[in-house]
């Protein structure tokens, strides 16, 4: 799932270490084009510097060998038509300068241009026939003029002995050998060098290319994690916002099938015993089918969501690597398959199961992502659940504050008068006897805690009977703010009745109190309550009641106050 390529980086890899790899021979090429340019710029001020002193020879020789040379350097001819008439156009001028004046002046130099150049230009074996070629050269002029078959052009060439040739031989040999071994010494550790740059490039270009399939890879894969939080986020909104449970567990396995691409996401909860998982909602028609009949999960540690219950931790498998994989019947297209517990408070309350028809479809980072909306729904169930409790529980205190509110009122209105009417002559009370049904004007109830604790009943002066919605809404407000002063006055009066007998019970406690005498107790205790409820007479008994012909019982002591 993460294996792709660009292959739109490759090309420009490969040509960047190209580019920065090293080629000896195009060097060669490169080098001896530098070499041949530079001598047909300097060629024409040494023709020019040379040619009034020159003879008539060289006055021939140098223009053709300067013709030769613009040619080779001009046409696009082989590297080693080039390279050979290089070394032919320097070994000519080295030997017409010896045959000119001997092994005085600068045919040595030539002839050492010339070795140095055949061991640039070529390998080994050209550089020693040029050595061999040019002590041969030296050795036949030599020859030729010491037995005087042969005489210098120039005029002023100092007489030149067999010592003279052979000591020039000898240390143009050793000059010679040596630029040959230390230039193949260079060639032969700048060709490791370069071998090692090339083995370092080829290694470079495929740990870059490792690296930009690595980085493709990890690309890809933030790409998926990008789209799955994205998802997860969706998802994570649109089940927030939902207050019912059943369509709440729908919605987040059609939703979860939707964003992620999975055939089937089933979602269980357990009971309270935390072992059977019961199949609540599904996304695949299959699913839907095992919740009609009831399907669930008995407690069994071979089966894959009791493990995931057991340890509360994800479980991914695929029939693919994973020996364990078990198929499921009732999902015979599942190759791969995550199961995430639905955790709150650290405590399982269900399972999330997802199912997928490709192999290896699910890993470790999907788990981490998915693990976190499966904690969403598992948090946005127990909040559901907690807001239907709450709800239940306010209705539960409504019914019974309304319950108490009439009992409480039933009982208010039979201790005081029933009501109260406003006339020219001013407010009077009514009694039930005077209470008339059918009194026309406008009837509002007195609500309170969804109980009518009383009415409000008005009437217009003259022939006008019609009441509008405005003064009708007025009159509603006016008689919620009635209802509302009269429980209030209730609570109240309560109030102070209580802290009434509060104190009554707190006088007659500090003066019972007083003393340790039992009939001082009970004549205070007698006292106290005549008095408070102002009664005729007050009696207080202790010990067992008196029971008539029982043998054995004990009689009681009493004190009574008249």
């Amino acid at each position: 799932m993460m294996n792709n390529k660009n292959p739109s980086l490759q090309p420009s890899t490969h040509d960047g270490l190209s580019s920065a790899s090293f080629d000896y021979k195009s060097w060669r090429e490169h080098f001896i084009v530098t070499i041949l340019r530079i001598a047909s710029v300097l060629g024409i001020a040494l023709i020019a510097v040379s040619f009034p002193n020159a003879t008539t020879a060289d006055r021939i020789l140098f223009p053709i060998l300067y013709l030769a040379l613009l040619i080779i350097t001009i046409l696009q001819v082989n590297y080693s038509v080039r390279a050979f008439a290089l070394l032919f156009l320097v070994f000519t001028v080295g030997v017409n300068s010896i045959l000119a004046w001997g092994p005085w002046l600068d045919g040595s130099v030539f002839f050492i241009a010339f070795i140095a150049l055949s061991a640039l230009l070529f390998d080994q074996r050209i550089d020693t026939i040029a050595l061999l070629v040019s002590i041969f050269t030296y050795v036949l002029i030599a020859t030729l003029q010491q037995l005087g078959l042969y005489q210098f052009r120039a005029a002023d060439v100092p007489v030149t002995t067999l010592i003279d040739w052979v000591s020039c031989i000898i240390d143009f040999s050793i000059i010679s050998i040596i630029l040959i071994i230390a230039i193949n010494q260079f060639k032969n550790e700048f060709a490791h060098v370069v071998q090692d740059m090339q083995n370092t490039f080829k290694t470079l270009a495929t740990e870059r290319t490792q690296l930009e399939e690595r980085i493709h890879e990890r690309t890809n894969e933030l790409e998926v994690r990008a789209v799955q939080l994205r998802s997860s986020a969706s998802v994570s909104k649109t089940i927030a916002e939902i207050q019912d449970i059943s369509e709440l567990m729908e919605s987040t396995a059609k939703l979860a099938s939707d964003q992620f691409g999975y055939y089937h996401v089933g979602l269980y909860l357990l009971d309270e015993r935390k072992k059977t998982a019961f199949l609540q909602a599904a996304s695949s028609a299959i699913g839907k089918q095992l919740i009609g009949q009831g399907f669930r999960i008995e407690p069994d540690r071979l089966n894959l969501i009791s493990l995931v219950v057991e340890h509360n931790r994800p479980y991914i498998t695929s029939d693919v690597d994973d020996a364990n994989f078990v198929r499921d019947t009732n999902f015979p297209l599942t190759r791969s398959r995550m199961i995430l517990p639905l955790t709150v408070r650290n405590d399982v309350i269900g399972i999330l199961d997802m199912h997928s028809d490709q192999p290896q479809f699910f890993n470790t980072q999907d788990a981490e992502v998915l693990q976190t909306l499966a904690d969403l729904v598992a948090i946005s169930i127990d909040n559901v659940r907690l807001i239907n409790e709450t709800k239940n529980l306010v209705h539960q205190l409504e019914a019974n504050t309304s319950v108490q509110t009439r009992e409480t009122w039933t009982k208010f209105t039979s201790r005081h008068k029933p009501a109260y009417q406003y006339t020219p002559a001013g407010v009077r009370p009514l009694f039930a006897n005077n209470k008339q049904d059918n009194v026309d004007g406008l009837h509002v109830p007195l609500m309170l805690h969804g109980q009518n604790i009383g009415n409000i009943i008005l009437k217009r002066k003259g022939n006008t009977t019609a009441w509008s919605e405005r003064e009708r809404t007025l009159v509603e407000k006016v008689a919620d703010q009635v209802a509302l002063a009269l429980e209030n006055s209730r609570l109240v009066d309560e109030t102070q009745k209580n802290a009434l007998r509060d104190q009554v019970i707190t006088n007659i406690s500090a003066r019972v109190r007083e003393t340790l005498d039992v009939e001082s107790v009970l004549r205070t205790a007698t006292t106290e309550l005549r008095r408070v409820f102002d009664l005729k007479e007050a009696e207080i008994s202790i010990g067992s009641p008196q029971i008539e012909n029982t043998p054995g019982k004990k009689h009681t002591s009493s004190l009574r106050l008249k």
